[in-house]
């Protein structure tokens, strides 16, 4: 009776540990469907019944985790996180998620490091060499950045960021060949990109091709009218090429938004305007 008795509560706690993971686990993949329908206050729900059943679980910290950062509270998520850290969670999502939570808190020095394991636990995923690239570039580490985005495009190659962030480093390092070149995989990837309207408009710009550089700065402000930084350059672009009118123009409205260089091309350039 004493071996069937042991035999019975072995049985019914093995049982009941089956039945929490497998709980949890539908109730993971619950939260996460209603995060991609937006519905983050009924995936919380969710997961605060996950954690409340196996709290020993550290991919339900994680999947906690996320649901804060898409509630926009991002200290409560590293606090999901760090639980799932002392769990001894290693999987390459688990530090992403970790790694941008620091990141997007101000913690670069930190995050650099979970992307480093991450990459270690899961070469393939471009997301990892994609912040990490965010990291190099934080830390003013560029041709490791640029190394890094390269990386990301070999695995994901239709990944617009990633194309847009080497376009920008590209420019930066006086690249404008390339910089252009990437621009144009952002607007074949989507034709709606301010950004990449914005930034081929200066590296042709800074080309010479002043043309081009309006038409692109034309789409970008007919995308983002606000973009004071668009007038100001498209305003360089129109004296350079003969249209100091226009050029005015553009400075006048870039100053009302603000844009204090637009304000010293005007005194200079437009005084009898």
């Amino acid at each position: 009776m004493r071996i069937q008795l042991r035999n019975t509560l072995l049985f019914t706690f093995l049982l009941s540990g089956t039945w929490a993971f497998s709980q949890t686990d539908a109730f993971r993949s619950e939260s996460l469907e209603l995060l991609k329908k937006g519905e983050a206050a009924k995936a919380l729900e969710k997961m605060n019944k996950a954690v409340s059943i196996a709290p020993e679980q550290g991919e339900n910290w994680l999947v906690l985790g996320k649901v804060h950062i898409a509630m926009n509270d991002r200290k409560t998520a590293l606090k999901d996180f760090r639980k799932a850290d002392s769990l001894k969670l290693a999987t390459g999502d688990f530090y992403l998620n970790y790694g941008v939570a620091l990141f997007d808190n101000g913690n670069s020095k930190e995050a650099f490091p979970l992307f480093e394991k991450g990459i270690k636990a899961d070469p393939k995923n471009y997301e990892l060499y994609y912040n990490r690239a965010l990291a190099w570039i934080e830390l003013e580490r560029l041709d490791d950045a640029m190394n890094d985005l390269n990386t990301t495009i070999e695995l994901k190659n239709d990944f617009t960021d990633a194309y847009l962030q080497r376009a920008m480093l590209s420019f930066e390092d006086e690249h404008f060949k390339f910089c252009i070149k990437d621009c144009d995989q952002v607007l074949a990837l989507n034709p709606n990109s301010s950004e990449g309207y914005f930034y081929r408009g200066m590296a042709n710009g800074s080309s010479g091709n002043h043309a081009a550089a309006i038409k692109d700065f034309d789409k970008a402000l007919e995308m983002n009218p606000k973009n004071d930084e668009a007038l100001c350059r498209r305003g360089a672009a129109k004296m350079l090429s003969g249209n100091k009118k226009g050029a005015c123009i553009d400075w006048k409205k870039a100053v009302e938004l603000g844009n204090d260089e637009a304000q010293q091309y005007l005194e200079v350039n437009c005084t009898a305007e």
